[in-house]
């Protein structure tokens, strides 16, 4: 019988997701949650799943680890759990997350795993899917929607039209000749980054990763983009803007503060990685904000942002050893086991990532109408996670946190204050609407 060959090495940022999740109950799992607006029953829905899973190599992912670690593509559909789950409806998204969540994903044999919700009629009302970060990124899993809904519709595509990741995301932007060069980090010259306490200190095992999500009207995101564009300000920056004021309600805020942004390397290796790749290409950049920069008015305080944004990504400075391109596996298995300890301090600042609109991933699509996005928070490293997008014109706003390194109550109440300060700013903009 023939070996199977491995696919390639893992990347550094693939490898500390894998022992992110493994030594940190489940850290950095990503999970999607999408509701389904028309009649779709188990087996039709089974079908596709398999369907999905035999077009792109990633579903059938698992790492195998020695003195390195590998991605291996072999894995059968049969081999990937999932469950149906009867009498959840309608869906409790928090409880949910958190039970999903808390499972870990053996890697070793499998990348991810699903949940299909059903209602007393045997039709699928909504599916979860719960996936290894170091595999795939948000952008991937909706385009694991699209691909999804194509099928259901009877437009699937030939398999052979897959495109994946040949080189890890840390090779791809590392070969960027401009980006080579490490430069200082945009911030307050000499100032250590703020470390903002944790309500109570617990090891990994006793972390539980929790969510919440809420949602901006049309009618109020509409006025939010026409003011933007009066401006000259991203809405992705407003939104970073609201997070750092909004952090102002948790019992541990620092004025001195720090944002990490991730984005999407498809920005900048162009034509390097394919559009419609399903892999895990999203990089990092952080973002220190001095006292008296967290103190500015939103408007003010979202273009410096802005700015610094901008200056961070053409000094490159998007990974920090051991996260290179010759790493050590065991540099990165020590660097896992330090988030796993307890500590009274959050290591990174409040983490916002703008996905944007959601149907310039998927397209239009018939059976899916909503879906939200967030990774499981139980690595400790920041205090708020957010993850936002639209969905056919409505702004959606998804929270992630960690108990009991937040309570559940701190976390609440920055989720208010921070639709409190996105509504308010939209609603007071009303004379943009021309």
């Amino acid at each position: 019988m023939n070996k199977v060959k491995p696919f390639r090495k893992l990347g550094a940022q693939e490898a500390l997701f894998v022992e992110l999740t493994e030594k940190s109950n489940g850290a950095v799992q990503l999970a999607v949650f999408f509701r389904t607006c028309r009649s779709l029953g188990v087996e039709e829905l089974l079908k596709g799943m398999e369907y999905l899973h035999n077009l792109h190599p990633m579903l059938r992912s698992r790492v195998e680890k020695n003195h390195h670690a590998y991605w291996f593509c072999d894995v059968a559909f049969k081999a990937i759990p999932f469950e149906i789950k009867h009498d959840a409806l309608p869906l409790n998204y928090q409880e949910e997350f958190k039970r999903l969540g808390s499972k870990v994903l053996e890697l070793d044999k499998y990348a991810y795993r699903f949940t299909v919700y059903v209602n007393e009629h045997e039709e699928v009302k909504w599916i979860a899917f719960m996936v290894s970060h170091a595999a795939m990124d948000g952008r991937s899993l909706l385009l694991l929607v699209r691909d999804l809904d194509r099928y259901l519709r009877g437009g699937a595509e030939d398999e052979s039209s897959a495109s994946i990741m040949k080189k890890s995301v840390v090779d791809y932007v590392s070969s960027i000749k401009h980006l080579n060069k490490r430069q200082l980090a945009v911030g307050d010259g000499n100032d250590i980054s703020p470390k903002w306490p944790v309500e109570q200190a617990v090891n990994a095992s006793l972390r539980k990763g929790c969510s919440m999500y809420r949602v901006l009207p049309k009618k109020l995101f509409s006025l939010l983009y026409l003011l933007s564009k009066h401006e000259n300000v991203q809405v992705t920056s407003i939104y970073n803007a609201i997070a750092i004021i909004a952090a102002q309600s948790l019992p541990g805020f620092r004025s001195k503060a720090e944002l990490m942004l991730p984005i999407n390397a498809q920005c900048l290796c162009k034509h390097q990685i394919e559009r419609d790749v399903i892999g895990e290409c999203t990089i990092a950049l952080t973002i220190s904000l001095s006292s008296n920069e967290t103190s500015l008015d939103l408007l003010s305080l979202a273009r410096l942002i802005q700015r610094k944004f901008y200056l961070q990504v053409r000094r490159g400075n998007f990974f920090k050893p051991p996260i290179v391109p010759d790493y050590s596996l065991v540099d990165i298995e020590h660097l896992a086991k330090d988030s796993s300890t307890a500590k009274g301090y959050f290591p990174s600042g409040i983490c916002v990532s703008n996905v944007g609109d959601i149907g310039e991933y998927t397209g239009p699509l018939e059976f899916f109408d909503f879906g939200v996005v967030m990774t499981v928070q139980t690595h400790g490293e920041h205090p708020i996670m957010l993850v936002t997008c639209t969905i056919d014109g409505e702004g959606v706003f998804v929270f992630g946190y960690c108990e009991p390194l937040v309570s559940k109550e701190s976390a609440l109440k920055y989720v208010e204050k921070y639709m409190k300060i996105l509504r308010e700013f939209s609603e007071s903009n009303d004379l943009y609407i021309s």
